[in-house]
């Protein structure tokens, strides 16, 4: 491994290239293409390297053990000495973080199993988080470097500081890389999607808009003009006190605990109920907070439709109203915080959480379809992948934020930055 390698620093003496690791490696890998890490086994590793149990853990305490070396080696494969953090900025800098999306593509396309894995179980796992963060700080770093350059050279306006926009846009690409390899998302097919549509955004984003695409016309279905809402999402069905008392206890409860934290037995001393009686309306805490999500999901659903009956010539006016859809506080907030972290794992959320995206999406690929030609929004990159790559970068970006992530925190300037870029990655010209 290079000597910036991303690997964990473990405490016995050895670098990941032992044969009885590579065989470990090899064996994981190969298994998580078709099974979750979560229903992955120990034993079945053994069996698919021709290890022994010893070989096995004179090496690692455990399998979320093999995954963070195993991400080490993925990156370093990657990237190795051709890092974009790899010279100071300026030119050349630029030119690696052009080649790094390519880098991150041919990444993805290989190791996507990997990486989603690493995504999946990073906010349960600490040592997970860890060595994700490790290697998503080094990218944060040396782009932020690349938009002070810009700025100071007078290439770039000034705006957010420059640590949150690079946050902000490296995970935007971690979401819709996940999202594409995933298959969660049918306006994002193949990790291969989102890569016009990213460079896009990132010039958006530094530069304060994007450069015209010039020649290129709306196919004949992306004519559009009338902007539609979603249909209205259909009321939840929770009319029984004792139902609504659960789930009001709870939404109580998540102000101050993670759904990860939360059990049962609280909710019932909250909400001075018999487990029958819990048992009686949910399967389970997970089956409950599926229906607060989906509360909360249809307001931030609605919050995006009131688009539509703005003046969007008026960027004061555009821009109130994307500040308006973007601040979401209070029990919905932390609803929602939860459920940005738990839907990759829970398929039940899941479902309803790629429900509110698609909505969403759908609006906001019908705006961008009629502003383009009123000629208030420059052409670019293909309408239906570029709402939902903007789209999983906000919701990346606002998740974040809701967890307290480093260069995210502030809740208040992350939603001014969003809502800048949101108007300039539509209407922002160069």
């Amino acid at each position: 491994m290079s000597q910036g390698s991303f690997a964990r620093r473990r405490p016995r003496d050895h670098d990941g290239s032992s044969a009885a690791e590579t065989a470990v490696f090899d064996a994981t890998e190969k298994l998580l293409a078709n099974t979750s890490l979560q229903d992955l086994t120990v034993a079945q590793i053994l069996e698919v390297g021709g290890l022994s149990r010893a070989n096995f853990y004179h090496y690692f305490a455990n399998k979320y053990d093999v995954l963070v070396a195993l991400l080490g080696r993925v990156f370093d494969e990657s990237y190795g000495l051709d890092a974009p953090w790899g010279t100071g900025p300026g030119r050349d800098r630029a030119r690696r973080m052009g080649s790094s999306l390519d880098q991150t593509l041919e990444m993805w396309s290989k190791h996507g199993a990997v990486i989603c894995a690493v995504i999946e179980h990073m906010h349960s796992r600490p040592a997970v988080a860890e060595a994700w963060q490790r290697m998503f700080e080094q990218f944060v770093s040396a782009l932020a470097e690349q938009i002070r350059f810009e700025r100071a050279e007078g290439r770039a306006p000034d705006g957010a500081p420059a640590v949150m926009l690079a946050a902000m846009l490296v995970g935007g690409a971690e979401r819709a890389f996940y999202v594409s390899t995933r298959g969660l998302d049918d306006r994002l097919p193949a990790a291969a999607s989102v890569t016009t549509s990213l460079t896009a955004i990132n010039e958006a984003a530094i530069y304060g808009g994007r450069t015209p695409v010039k020649g290129r016309r709306a196919k004949a279905k992306d004519t559009a003009t009338e902007v539609t809402a979603p249909p209205a999402a259909e009321p939840v069905a929770v009319e029984a006190e004792t139902a609504r008392n659960i789930l009001n206890s709870m939404r109580e409860l998540l102000m101050t605990e993670t759904l990860a934290e939360l059990s049962v037995a609280k909710i019932l001393k909250h909400s001075n109920t018999s487990r029958a009686s819990f048992y009686f309306y949910f399967r389970s805490k997970e089956d409950a907070f599926v229906v607060l999500f989906r509360e909360a999901a249809a307001h931030v659903v609605a919050g995006l439709a009131d688009i539509v009956e703005v003046d969007r010539a008026d960027p004061s006016a555009l821009m109130g109203q994307v500040d308006q859809w973007l601040n979401v506080d209070g029990h919905a907030g932390a609803v929602i915080k939860n459920a940005v972290h738990e839907w990759p794992r829970l398929p039940d959320l899941r479902v309803e959480y790629l429900a509110a995206m698609s909505a969403m999406e759908t609006v906001l690929e019908s705006i961008i379809l009629a502003d383009r030609k009123r000629g208030l929004a420059p052409a670019g990159p293909p309408v239906r992948e570029y709402a939902a790559t903007l789209l999983w970068t906000i919701e990346r970006t606002i998740a974040g934020s809701l967890a307290g992530e480093a260069h995210l925190g502030d809740r208040a300037a992350v939603t001014e930055m969003v809502t800048r870029f949101v108007f300039a990655a539509i209407y922002g010209r160069r």
